[in-house]
């Protein structure tokens, strides 16, 4: 009994309804940026501290209580509960820095067991107050938390001597501390976004002026995008390069991780039938050959001038786009050397293009903190706003969709030229109801970067749903023709539009292509064109997935749907189709 209930008798100072009340507390704010995986973690947690089981909690239990894991459950494979109470632990971390001392009860969770600490804002926890346990590990078993006695301590004569000694070796400590500080591995590492040095083979005569152009041109085409920074050719010795592509250094004490730097060596040759572009992208560093391609174009389909540009047009999105290939080797490279900064709106990114919940989450949490150490930094702010809007915040809580318009604001701001931050813009100020704002914000944004291809399928997207759907349609064509892997949000708007026109069969093909459980829009079109065509299992297996996905979800789609700014007219054509798969709009949460 005194194992099963050392965790209780541990906190007995804690009442058990403040400590609820500030469980319920932290659930309901929207600051808490967890999924409701962790949130229903976390009320586990809770409940089995008061129930006086927390010395029962394992691994195990976790797995088959919280995560409807079968009891053939092996935590020594499935590394689930440990990566998720992780999540947990950081999500916490940030919510609390967030919220500074306004709440008067922190619920912890130390790392090396599943039993959480309640700790007064305005003080440390006392020994008493904080169970012990041996680090987490994989290969170590959780044992029962041992937890001494509260008992009276004595009162303490003064000794002089020690306490000078003691003040001797602090000071020591101190200055050792500040002498390594910037080398310590746990320092945040802030990483800035790539750049990429333009080399275009040297030729003579008339081939020479034709590398020129097509040098000048590429340049061109890849400052256009946000996700690099581009230099037109290799720098002199002793040049900075990262003084030279505008990376300036954070005022905070953190170790600096500069701009990556790849070499794009490009060879372009014409003829009177054909135009062609070879290319290469190189680890300047290593030197390793990472990335080649060649890719040409007739001249019977164009003059000479516009065959190069749509080839190194394509050349360009190809390498600096959303999936393109620098974006696709940093975020590899995320992996490997986690950082803050840059490095976190590539995690953005992956998660917006996936629309996977708990990538967000982590995004979320990378960007704040990423904010803390560059408040000025365009891509960060732009970046945190989107995923404000993507995570559903915005669309419910007032407040965040009024943080997001002012990130998006400040991005703006800062880099006007960006069509990054006025992507930004336009999300956040569609989901805050300025819809004829959002769609000016969206057209500048194509106006600067003509040639990414997201920009029309997002902007599409936002027309087609609120109602303008010939300018979303046609947005959305102009995306489809533009890209060799078409983006999700215009095949979304010709999907809708398949359905809108009545050609059911056409629209349910275009939403397979996209099924995605965390993706409520197309869920909802696959159940509703499946409902037209009588596939009511389709339907039912559609429906499965969004409730898998929306479960614990405090409103109903329709009204999420409404908070998105869709048109009323087009809501009504989905929920006719899914009354015709036996299912109510108005009823699914």
């Amino acid at each position: 009994m005194e194992a099963r209930n050392a965790g209780q008798a541990a906190f007995g100072v804690v009442a058990e309804c403040d400590a609820r009340a500030a469980l319920d507390r932290i659930l309901a704010d929207s600051q808490f940026h967890a999924t409701e995986r962790h949130r229903k973690l976390l009320r586990y947690l809770v409940d089995e501290f008061f129930a006086g089981r927390s010395g029962q909690v394992k691994a195990y239990t976790i797995a088959i209580d919280v995560f409807g894991r079968p009891a053939s459950f092996d935590p020594a494979t499935d590394p689930i509960v440990r990566v998720e109470a992780s999540r947990l632990r950081a999500a916490l971390t940030q919510y609390y820095e967030t919220v500074g001392e306004k709440v008067g009860l922190r619920i912890e969770l130390p790392k090396g067991n599943y039993v959480p600490h309640f700790v007064a804002s305005d003080r440390s926890p006392a020994p008493a107050e904080v169970a012990t346990a041996p680090a987490e590990t994989a290969s170590v078993p959780e044992q029962p938390v041992a937890v001494a006695p509260v008992a009276d301590q004595p009162k303490r004569r003064p000794f002089g001597p020690i306490a000078a000694a003691v003040a001797g070796v602090a000071a020591m400590a101190g200055a050792f501390y500040l002498s390594v500080v910037e080398r310590l591995p746990w320092q945040p590492v802030l990483s800035a976004k790539p750049t990429i040095v333009i080399d275009v083979a040297a030729a003579g005569g008339a081939g020479g002026e034709e590398q020129r152009k097509a040098g000048d041109y590429l340049v061109h085409a890849l400052s256009q995008f946000s996700a690099v920074r581009t230099l037109a050719q290799v720098p002199a010795a002793g040049v900075d390069v990262a003084s030279v592509t505008g990376w300036v250094a954070s005022a905070p004490p953190v170790k600096l991780q500069g701009s990556k730097e790849y070499r794009l060596s490009v060879a372009y040759s014409a003829d009177v039938h054909e135009h062609q572009v070879s290319w290469q992208v190189v680890d300047t560093q290593s030197n390793e050959a990472l990335r080649a391609g060649t890719a040409k174009a007739a001249l019977d389909s164009g003059d000479a001038r516009t065959v190069q540009e749509r080839l190194l047009a394509r050349l360009a999105r190809s390498l600096a786009g959303e999936e393109g290939v620098i974006v696709s080797l940093e975020a590899a490279r995320q992996l490997v050397t986690p950082s803050i900064g840059y490095g976190c709106v590539l995690l953005a990114d992956v998660a917006l293009a996936r629309l996977d919940a708990e990538g967000l989450a982590s995004a979320h949490a990378c960007l704040e903190k990423s904010v803390t150490y560059r408040a000025a930094d365009p891509d960060v702010l732009a970046s945190l706003a989107m995923v404000l809007v993507a995570t559903g915040e915005a669309s419910t809580s007032p407040t965040v969709a009024a943080r997001a318009v002012k990130l998006a604001d400040r991005a703006v701001a800062l880099a006007p030229q960006s069509s990054q931050s006025y992507l930004a813009q336009m999300q956040a100020r569609f989901v805050s109801g300025d819809t004829e704002a959002a769609f000016l914000s969206g057209r500048r944004a194509a106006a600067l970067n003509p040639l990414d291809d997201a920009i029309p399928a997002r902007l599409g997207l936002l027309l087609f749903v609120s109602g303008q759907y010939s300018e979303g349609a046609s947005l959305a064509r102009v995306a489809e023709m533009g890209c060799e892997y078409l983006h999700r949000d215009a095949a979304l708007t010709l999907a809708l539009e398949e359905y809108r026109n009545g050609k059911y069969r056409e629209a349910l093909t275009r939403a397979r292509q996209l099924a995605n459980p965390a993706d409520t829009a197309v869920n909802l079109l696959r159940m509703a064109a499946a409902g037209q065509l009588g596939l009511t299992r389709e339907a039912t297996s559609a429906l499965d997935g969004l409730r898998w996905s929306k479960s614990g979800s405090p409103r109903s789609i329709e009204s999420e749907l409404a908070a998105r700014g869709y048109a009323p007219d087009l809501i009504a054509l989905l929920d006719d189709g899914l009354g015709k798969a036996g299912i109510r709009l108005a009823a699914l949460h």
